[in-house]
C-alpha cells in the first residue's frame, strides 16, 4: 500500500497532517481510512475563512488558541494529486460526508457505484485545484534574503497588490503588499540583518521556508514558523505563516539551530547577515 497516498488522502479529509498519520497508520485501507475520517471531520479553517481582513495592521493581534486549524503537509508525505492549500481550505468548507465523496471521485478517481456503496447516496461536490505557477528562483532568493536582511521594503516589492498573509493561531490576517509590510515592521521581533534564518522547503506542494529567529540570550536561532507561499509567475499573492512549533517535528526541523547555517550569499559562517547597500 502507497503510505503516502494514504496519509495524503487522510489529510485532505482532515486538514490536519497530525491526525492523517495516525489514522493512515492504523487503517487497512481507504475505506478505513475513511470511516475514520469521518468520525473526526470537522472544519479546519485559515484566518481568511473567518471574517475580513484587518485594516489595522499596527493594533494588537487577535488570537484564538481554541480553534482546530488547517495545518500543511511536508512534502515527504504527499501523494502525485492535487493538494496545494486552496484546495485543501476549500474541501473543509463543504460537510464532512460531501467532502470524502469529493475526494473520492475528483481525486482518487473511485467510480460512483463503489462511493455509494462506502457513504450511501451522498453526491461529490464540484471543485478543482487552482493553477500553480512554477516557482520563479530568483524571486524565492530574493525573499529569503530580504527576512534575512530584514529588509522590509524589499520583502514588500515581492507581494502583489490584493496578497494576503495570514498566521494561525491568529485570527487577525491581511490584504495588500503595504498591509503586510506594515504588519512586518510592527509585529516581527527582528530587528537586524541575521536575526532570521529560512530553511527551503516544500509544503503542499508549493515553495515554503521554516523559519528560526535568533534568541539574542543565547545567539542561538529558535524555531519560530513555517512559511507556506503561493506565487504567480512574478509575485507572491497568499503567504500563510504556521506558529505551531509541533509542525517542525512533522517537516523533520530541528527546533534550534545551534550556529548560523553558511551564510546564502557566500558560504562562510557568520554571526550575523550583513546588510547589502
Amino acid at each position: 500500500m502507497d503510505d503516502s497516498g494514504l496519509v495524503s488522502h487522510c489529510y485532505r479529509m482532515l486538514g490536519s497532517i497530525t491526525e492523517a498519520v495516525e489514522i493512515a497508520g492504523a487503517a487497512s485501507g481507504y475505506e478505513a481510512a475513511t470511516r475514520a475520517c469521518l468520525t473526526r471531520a470537522g472544519t479546519r479553517p485559515l484566518p481568511s475563512d473567518l471574517g475580513a481582513a484587518s485594516a489595522h495592521p499596527e493594533r494588537a493581534l487577535s488570537e484564538s488558541s481554541e480553534i482546530l486549524w488547517l495545518e500543511p503537509i511536508p512534502e515527504h508525505l504527499m501523494d502525485g494529486h492535487p493538494i496545494d492549500l486552496g484546495l485543501i481550505a476549500a474541501l473543509q468548507r463543504i460537510p464532512p460526508p460531501e467532502r470524502a465523496a469529493t475526494i473520492l471521485h475528483a481525486i482518487e478517481g473511485w467510480p460512483t457505484d463503489r462511493i455509494t456503496s462506502l457513504l450511501g447516496d451522498v453526491r461529490p461536490s464540484p471543485i478543482s485545484a487552482g493553477p500553480t505557477a512554477v516557482p520563479d528562483e530568483a524571486l524565492l532568493i530574493r525573499y529569503r534574503a530580504g527576512f534575512e536582511q530584514y529588509d522590509v521594503p524589499a520583502i514588500v516589492a515581492l507581494f502583489t497588490d490584493d496578497a494576503i498573509w495570514e498566521m494561525p493561531p491568529f485570527t487577525s490576517w491581511f490584504r495588500g503588499a503595504r498591509d503586510i509590510g506594515r504588519l512586518i515592521s510592527t509585529h516581527c521581533p527582528a530587528e537586524h540583518p541575521g536575526d532570521q534564518y529560512l530553511v527551503p522547503l516544500k509544503a503542499n506542494g508549493l515553495p515554503a521556508f521554516a523559519v528560526y529567529m535568533r534568541d539574542p540570550k543565547d545567539n542561538l536561532h529558535r524555531a519560530f514558523q513555517i512559511q507556506v507561499l503561493t506565487l504567480t509567475a512574478t509575485a507572491i499573492v497568499h503567504a500563510v505563516a504556521f506558529f505551531d512549533l509541533s509542525l517542525f517535528q512533522t517537516f523533520h526541523l530541528p527546533d534550534l539551530l545551534q550556529g548560523l547555517p553558511p551564510n546564502p550569499y557566500d558560504g562562510t559562517l557568520r554571526p550575523h547577515i550583513e546588510r547589502r547597500h
